[in-house]
């Protein structure tokens, strides 16, 4: 299991430290604001007394600035019980496979398969296979029935030799029968093997390659 954890412990210090900035710097206005307004009185004519209205707006004006300082910092403390759940789940994808939004998957043990679905029912369907310079390694038709399919490439290139390791990507041609081109969506599956802890999240890892959570299709297990 690998967890680690990128500037979040940083940004949760960064906000509570400006919430309490904020709330010195009102106390000390607030102070300031006590003590000028104690020495007036305390030096006001007594048979002209000085008129307290704008005193007492300046009273109401402090209390609602506590008052939204209070309310961000509720907000705050908000935000980080929630990122800090949601990092916990993160971490219970560890060790698991996941079907994942996506079109790259590596070539390991001679094998890659991913899925691929329709929006509509093509009549012809074209699968491409192609390197990590973008260059058609192989090229099959697929299947064209509603509903998804699965598609194992095993290795084998244009010339029937065996292609390196390394990372490649489906890409797949939909025509239905007045030769329009059909919306094709295709998936890949990944152990997930580490977590990283963002700011913005947390994020999940399958060797290098970074797995969105929101991509996620199905969680097929333990690897």
């Amino acid at each position: 299991m690998t967890v680690s954890t990128v500037n979040q412990t940083t940004a949760s210090t960064s906000a509570a430290t400006s919430s309490a900035t904020s709330l010195a710097k009102l106390s000390e206005n607030y102070t300031a604001f006590l003590k000028l307004l104690t020495a007036q009185l305390q030096n006001q004519d007594p048979l002209k007394p000085m008129d307290t209205k704008d005193f007492t707006q300046q009273l109401v004006q402090f209390a609602g600035v506590e008052q939204s300082i209070a309310v961000n910092k509720n907000l705050e403390n908000l935000i980080t019980l929630q990122t800090a759940s949601q990092n916990a789940a993160a971490t219970s994808y560890i060790g698991r496979t996941v079907e994942s939004i996506g079109d790259k998957q590596p070539l390991k043990d001679g094998k890659a398969t991913w899925g691929y679905a329709f929006d509509g029912t093509p009549s012809t369907v074209q699968i491409f296979i192609k390197d990590k310079d973008g260059t058609v390694v192989y090229q099959t038709t697929g299947e064209t029935g509603a509903g998804g399919h699965s598609f194992e490439w095993n290795g084998k290139d244009l010339n029937g030799l065996d292609a390196p390791a390394g990372d490649y990507t489906i890409s797949i041609s939909a025509k239905d029968a007045a030769n329009n081109n059909v919306k094709t969506s295709t998936s890949v599956n990944l152990v997930i093997d580490a977590v990283e802890m963002h700011t913005e999240g947390a994020v999940l890892l399958s060797g290098k390659q970074i797995v969105n959570i929101n991509d996620i299709i199905r969680i097929k297990g333990v690897a």
